[in-house]
């Protein structure tokens, strides 16, 4: 389902939902679904954390538990709100076999592909951001990135600049990811090519720790290259927080000169 982005009040799509079923989700599929329609959303696709490192069965565990709730929540509001069966696949490169296998079936609706934590390193939220070799870990990230986007079991890129999240103000100030420019126009010229979309995250800007992830020059970049394919996600983790942040979102995919949103049926965007 494409949503033309016109200037005043749209609809609001979130397509990066977290429930109970993700390691740092809270509620129920049904409850997040009875807070999205008195929000006002016209659609919410669940995307639950299913990280390779953790293996197969945990992972298969989540997708099956989910799918239970989804076809719930669906017998139940499938007249009010859209809903989407998804996934966040965390390194899906890390373990190709794995993430085609999480990715298929016809159940599936949307995944998205996203970079936690880089091969050696913890997740970038428990990364000491003043350690003397951050660049050199900063670099990994975007160059892990660079090889997320030739993969082929996902369909969007998830929070491009996922470290941001987890520095201080002053961290943010200190170091500077000017170096890693290019690798960033490498990824999304490859991600265009493969006919791939980015999303564009709230998270940060609900939590006051900064904007839209990410920011408006490489949402720009994006549509440069050819990028046609783009995404509102709340990245909630609760109830409370599911739509927050997507008309802020809406906004600056305008700004950046995208005049429709996707949200996913079926793994394909319309």
């Amino acid at each position: 389902m494409e949503l033309e982005l016109e200037a005043g009040e749209s609809a609001i799509y979130d397509s990066h939902v977290h429930t109970r079923n993700s390691h740092d989700g809270r509620d129920p599929v049904i409850a997040i679904c009875e807070a999205a329609i008195r929000n006002g959303l016209a659609g919410v696709a669940f995307t639950d954390h299913c990280e390779t490192y953790l293996g197969a069965e945990a992972c298969m565990a989540v997708k099956e538990d989910l799918m239970k709730e989804v076809a719930e929540a669906r017998g139940e509001f499938g007249g009010s709100l859209e809903i989407a069966m998804g996934l966040e696949i965390g390194e899906p490169h890390h373990d190709i076999a794995l993430a085609r296998e999480l990715a298929g079936g016809a159940e599936m609706d949307f995944i998205i592909g996203s970079v936690h934590k880089v091969r050696g390193e913890e997740d970038f939220y428990f990364i000491d951001y003043d350690r003397p070799d951050i660049l050199d870990v900063l670099r990994k990230y975007y160059e892990e990135l660079l090889e997320l986007s030739e993969c082929d079991c996902f369909d969007v890129m998830g929070h491009i600049g996922y470290p941001l999240r987890a520095m201080s103000r002053v961290q943010r100030a200190k170091i500077s990811l000017s170096g890693f420019s290019g690798l960033v126009r490498e990824a999304l010229a490859s991600l265009a090519r493969h006919g791939k979309g980015i999303e564009a995250n709230s998270h940060c800007l609900k939590e006051g720790t900064g904007g839209i992830l990410p920011p408006l020059e490489i949402l720009k970049a994006f549509k440069a290259v050819g990028g046609e394919i783009v995404t509102t996600g709340s990245d909630s983790h609760a109830s409370a927080q599911v739509g927050k942040g997507i008309p802020e979102a809406e906004s600056l995919l305008r700004e950046a000169g995208f005049r429709e949103i996707s949200f996913f049926r079926k793994r394909r965007p319309a």
